[in-house]
């Protein structure tokens, strides 16, 4: 092999040199050409996944606008202003060259509603506090008589250690479901007694909120029994001793 000479080995350093800064050159270029051109100009955003909320709020919330340049705009920024708002879980927002955006959100979604005088906070399953509102929300279990401390929407209830009572009946998947079943869940905090109205129209008795896992469970059990057996139930008595009563029509 022929050695290379040292004039070789300098020609062949200014020809990297050289090569180098020609890239640069062109790096640069189309950095400013990317950052400036019209091109890249944002003339639509795409937003998916959103049902309560609409497009305005969400593309409003992104600090995203149409003929903003795509280059510009901080995606981490706009994800973490699309969180803020209180029924929004997830928020993805992603390029799409030359001039697209779309913007992928993951809704929080009313579980719970808690009357509170003539007003309603409405809750998802976590405990989130997604709003404040005059109306009650069809189809959505309501809680009477809970003494609900220091709500601010947008955070959880269960950061306030007032409102430990209720951490029984959020983060169980087991719990949602069976409460999902109820319509009205009145308790008399005097009492400690909690007394519930069915969606099927069986009232239940179910007493004080000691064990409210178990018994939840347990209420799930009957309910399903009831349903296999076609039994015509009005009531169930769950504060009279260990075993649940079934007051039957019969």
């Amino acid at each position: 092999m022929k050695k290379t000479t040292r004039v070789e080995r300098k020609k062949r350093r200014k020809r990297i040199f050289f090569r180098l800064i020609l890239l640069s050159t062109l790096m640069s270029i189309a950095v400013i050409f990317a950052f400036n051109s019209d091109f890249f100009y944002i003339d639509y955003i795409f937003v998916e996944g959103n049902k309560s909320i609409v497009y305005d709020q969400i593309v409003n919330s992104s600090m995203i606008d149409k003929g903003e340049n795509i280059f510009r705009i901080k995606i981490k920024d706009s994800e973490d202003e699309i969180k803020k708002m209180p029924y929004i879980k997830e928020a993805h927002v992603k390029r799409k060259i030359p001039n697209k955006i779309y913007i992928t959100v993951e809704e929080r979604e009313v579980a719970y509603q808690f009357k509170v005088l003539s007003s309603y906070i409405l809750l998802d399953k976590d405990g989130y506090v997604l709003e404040l509102t005059d109306e009650q929300v069809e189809n959505v279990p309501i809680f009477n008589g809970f003494d609900i401390s220091d709500i601010k929407v947008g955070e959880s209830i269960l950061t306030n250690t007032a409102n430990e009572a209720l951490t029984v009946f959020f983060n169980d998947d087991t719990v949602l479901n069976t409460i999902s079943k109820m319509s009205i869940i009145t308790y008399d905090e005097l009492e400690n007694d909690v007394n519930i109205d069915l969606i099927n129209g069986i009232g239940v008795a179910f007493g004080s909120l000691d064990n409210v896992k178990y018994k939840m469970k347990l209420l799930d059990k009957i309910l399903v029994d009831i349903e296999k057996k076609q039994i015509q139930c009005k009531m169930i008595i769950m504060n009279k001793g260990e075993n649940p009563i079934l007051v039957t029509d019969n």
